[in-house]
């Protein structure tokens, strides 16, 4: 069975989608792969990614995640990053050119929208960075961030 391109599952567009394949879905998660291309880079081209960048890489392949999971015809919807927890990297930078692997894993979710994913970044089957994702995305995220707005 072939797998969606990530421009399916995340609602970027353009440079702002980092992902360029998506390699795995599993019940719990999925694994996604990209090639770190220099004008991804804030500001425009250069030799590498900060290693920074990393949490918006996990994110995205919860967005792909999240949006697999909803089933075709695929509809990408925003969600919102609520924190970040323990994310570590063991790189300072992540070199243009080089092929980056991408694993998150949901390991609690309640009936809200809100889930939590252990995410990690990996190079040639190397772990190089890892860290905790808690996301929300309801089913009307628009509606919900207008309720909470009264």
């Amino acid at each position: 069975m072939s797998l969606p391109e990530p421009s399916a599952l995340v609602p970027h567009q353009g440079d702002a989608l980092l992902l360029d394949c998506i390699d795995a879905v599993r019940p719990d998660g999925l694994v996604a792969s990209l090639v770190v291309r220099g004008e991804q880079a804030p500001g425009g081209e250069c030799r590498s990614l900060p290693a920074w960048i990393g949490p918006e890489i996990m994110a995205q392949a919860i967005s792909a995640f999240a949006t697999y999971r909803s089933g075709p015809p695929y509809l990408p919807k925003p969600g919102l990053i609520l924190g970040i927890r323990k994310y570590h990297s063991s790189v300072t930078e992540f070199k243009r050119g080089t092929r980056l692997a991408v694993s998150v894993r949901e390991s609690t979710r309640d009936n809200a929208g809100g889930a939590v994913f252990d995410s990690t970044l990996s190079l040639n089957g190397a772990e190089i960075a890892n860290g905790m994702l808690t996301v929300y995305q309801p089913d009307n995220i628009v509606q919900t961030l207008a309720d909470q707005l009264e």
